[in-house]
């Protein structure tokens, strides 16, 4: 009998062979141990491939597909995720031991929630580990619903990044997933969508570190929105 794992962990992987062993390692490194792990490949040129292929785990999977974006990536992750929890992590991010046990935890006591998110730190390119500077949220140690994940948003740094979050796998889709036909600020728009309707389950301590100095990451590739991508699709 197959057993059905209580995470599903999605990876989107594109030419990020310097850093993708450091964020599969801290998944393997959880205190949480029943996960599977989907790397999807878009179309790397890189050695990115043959190092995910190099373990030898079960509860690791490598896809490849035709190159089609980091939405339609993630969400072709998801649609296979075995688990109806899905916890997202970028190939060149890394989660703290503890982070599963964290999602799981939120996810246990608010369960009406529509995203379970723990804080952050971020390594800049200037080589410094910072705390971000979060808003309207209560001070450490904090674990509840957020009082206004828009106001967080809009005054402060965003409370929600991909690195941090875990959903549902119905909400996800019923959501509209990762929009697939925009290159920014795909993220901020299903996060918006689902505040909505959902409160957001947050925990203030740290459970990931957000690569900011990595090379090639999709969010340096395109320039700043004029006007936010959930704005313009209201």
């Amino acid at each position: 009998m197959i057993m059905t794992p209580k995470v599903s962990v999605v990876i989107p992987l594109f030419n990020k062979s310097s850093y993708i062993a450091r964020a599969i390692n801290s998944v393997f490194s959880q205190t949480i141990q029943d996960f599977e792990i989907i790397v999807v490949d878009d179309y790397s040129s890189d050695e990115g491939p043959a190092i995910v292929q190099s373990y030898h785990d079960p509860r690791i999977s490598f896809i490849a597909q035709e190159h089609r974006g980091v939405s339609y990536t993630r969400n072709h992750g998801v649609d296979l995720a075995k688990s109806d929890f899905i916890a997202f992590l970028d190939a060149d991010d890394e989660w703290m031991p503890n982070h599963l046990e964290i999602l799981l935890r939120l996810k246990g006591k608010f369960p009406d929630a529509g995203i379970y998110t723990a804080a952050y730190q971020t390594f800049t390119k200037s080589g410094r580990l910072e705390y971000p500077r979060y808003w309207a949220i209560p001070k450490s140690p904090f674990e509840g619903l957020l009082p206004n994940y828009f106001e967080s948003a809009a005054l402060g740094v965003e409370p929600v990044a991909v690195s941090v979050a875990g959903i549902f796998k119905e909400l996800f889709f019923e959501s509209g997933g990762f929009p697939i036909d925009e290159s920014k600020g795909e993220d901020l728009d299903l996060w918006a969508k689902i505040a909505l309707k959902y409160p957001i389950a947050f925990r203030s301590k740290i459970g990931a570190i957000i690569h900011e100095e990595a090379t090639n990451r999709a969010c340096d590739s395109y320039q700043s929105m004029e006007v936010p991508l959930f704005v313009k699709n209201a």
